[in-house]
């Protein structure tokens, strides 16, 4: 029992010296959640499971990599552009490069990241692949299956641009926010979709956008509001998530009262 405890210590310090240094001085654990392959490592951390269930339509992926010889962290030295993290959906086909980046903090390793890997419907074989231009390669593969999005999307937060006291004496060049709880069908959501009307049910003139990065929707009034108004924002069920189609189960609607000053 002791003679393991002095082996994990003098392996965690020769991890940590080595780690302050150049390149390669650390290669992460061998992969548990997928195949590795080659000289170099891979692994696939997040999801952290090798069969992961999602209804959305697409899927990002991230983790750890070997590090190649020629980068280090003192002096700092950046990744060359040799090194490459690559990922390929077995399954439809499609393929595309993840983002990489050199982690200095306590060990030296590559961590990287693929964002938005297009899935279809079902079982999607992807693997993501490392490589230096130096034939050493690190590899590793999920399986994510697809499916059915059957859960409908909702308003998770609403905000004002010239916000006043609660809902009150809000300034009259307001524009307004809405949040989605996921990613929304952008040909859903326009002038119809999400709207203002003032106290007496008149709309008001807007332009409405959508942004799906951060899944939210913006109304900016074409002019200033009238002072002293109240006005209705509605999100109607017309607008749908984008991986079922589904619409919002009830229209939602928030009210605020203009102030004096734009």
């Amino acid at each position: 029992m002791r003679t393991r405890y002095f082996l994990g210590i003098s392996w965690l310090l020769a991890a940590l010296f080595s780690g302050c240094g150049g390149g390669g001085d650390y290669e992460p654990p061998p992969s548990t959640t997928g195949p590795n392959a080659g000289i170099g490592s891979l692994n696939i951390v997040n999801p952290a499971s090798g069969a992961y269930q999602t209804d959305q339509l697409a899927v990002t992926l991230s983790g750890n990599a070997f590090t190649p010889a020629s980068a280090n962290c003192l002096p700092p030295t950046p990744l060359p552009a040799s090194y490459q993290v690559t990922w390929a959906n077995n399954s439809t086909g499609a393929a595309g490069n993840g983002s990489r980046i050199l982690n200095c903090i306590l060990f030296v390793f590559v961590s990287w990241t693929a964002t938005n890997v297009p899935l279809a419907m079902g079982n999607n074989s992807i693997t993501v692949t490392a490589s230096d231009g130096a034939g050493n390669v690190g590899r590793d593969t999920i399986i994510v299956t697809r499916l059915p999005d059957t859960t409908p999307p909702t308003v998770v937060s609403v905000s004002l641009s010239r916000g006043g006291t609660g809902s009150t004496n809000i300034g009259r060049s307001t524009s307004v926010t809405v949040m989605f709880s996921e990613a929304m069908d952008q040909a859903t959501i326009d002038a119809t979709t999400f709207t203002l009307d003032d106290g007496a049910n008149n709309p008001v003139p807007a332009a409405v956008g959508y942004d799906p990065f951060s899944l939210r929707a913006t109304l900016q009034p074409s002019s200033l509001l009238a002072s002293s108004t109240t006005y209705q924002v509605t999100v109607t069920t017309g607008v749908r998530d984008a991986s079922g189609g589904n619409a919002l189960i009830s229209p939602y609607t928030l009210s605020f009262t203009t102030g004096l000053f734009p």
